[in-house]
C-alpha cells in the first residue's frame, strides 16, 4: 500500500504542471504540501486516512 505522502505527490503531479510550481513541506497537516505558483498564489494539499484533501487558494495581495 502506498503511503499518504506518495499519494499527495501523485495528486499534485496529476493536477499541476510540475515545472510551473514550487512544492514544499507543510507540516501543519498530515503529509501536507504547500504549492506556490509563479504568481505567488498558494494552496495546501494534504493526505489523511483514505483521502486527499486540499485547502483552497490563498492569493498574494498586491501592495
Amino acid at each position: 500500500m502506498e503511503d499518504n505522502e506518495t499519494k499527495v505527490m501523485e495528486w499534485i503531479d496529476d493536477h499541476f504542471v510540475m515545472n510551473e510550481i514550487e512544492v514544499e513541506d507543510f507540516p501543519f497537516f498530515p503529509c501536507g504540501k504547500l504549492i506556490r505558483d509563479k504568481n505567488g498564489e498558494t494552496m495546501v494539499v494534504f493526505g489523511a486516512l483514505f483521502m486527499i484533501g486540499w485547502i483552497i487558494v490563498f492569493k498574494k495581495h498586491k501592495e
